[in-house]
């Protein structure tokens, strides 16, 4: 009997402590990733400009990657990369720009990274779960508009 009970308390604590190996992590969905890849397709087309979007998860792996119609070979790897690091620093890539420079080693550094405005995270309950990377438009600034469009159509 005692043999049977602490074969139950060793498989309930082995269950409770392997629970804790595993963890569920937020992402963005198919859906949301391509609604927000039109919004930013649609003002950039507005404009007269012809861009890349990445879309990515925390993780680095891509949920969507698309380059209009006439958008220059070097757009989709530029927004591939400001979603890299927009998602890696949980902060817009504008912001990162000044911190990208000085002597020596800095986060500019750092491969596959791109210090140009233009990335923006998705936050979720204060965590970058995901970012979307914007490249092609004349200015980082349009391009973090852009992506900021594309961001406006995630409600997490």
């Amino acid at each position: 009997m005692h043999k049977s009970i602490l074969f139950l308390v060793l498989l309930v604590i082995t269950m409770v402590c392997a629970g804790r190996e595993v963890v569920n992590v937020d992402t963005l969905s198919t859906d949301a990733a391509i609604k927000s890849a039109e919004a930013v397709l649609k003002a950039a087309r507005k404009a007269g400009h012809y861009v890349s979007v990445a879309v990515i998860d925390r993780s680095g792996k891509y949920r969507l990657l698309i380059s209009d119609n006439n958008a220059g070979p070097q757009t989709e790897e530029s927004a591939k990369r400001k979603a890299f690091t927009a998602v890696s620093f949980g902060r817009p890539t504008s912001n990162l720009t000044a911190a990208a420079g000085g002597a020596g080693v800095t986060i500019h550094d750092i491969p596959g990274s791109l210090f140009l405005a233009g990335g923006v995270p998705i936050a979720h309950n204060g965590i970058a779960i995901g970012a979307i990377g914007v490249g092609g438009a004349p200015t980082g600034d349009a391009d973090e508009q852009y992506a900021n469009a594309g961001l406006a159509t995630i409600h997490l």
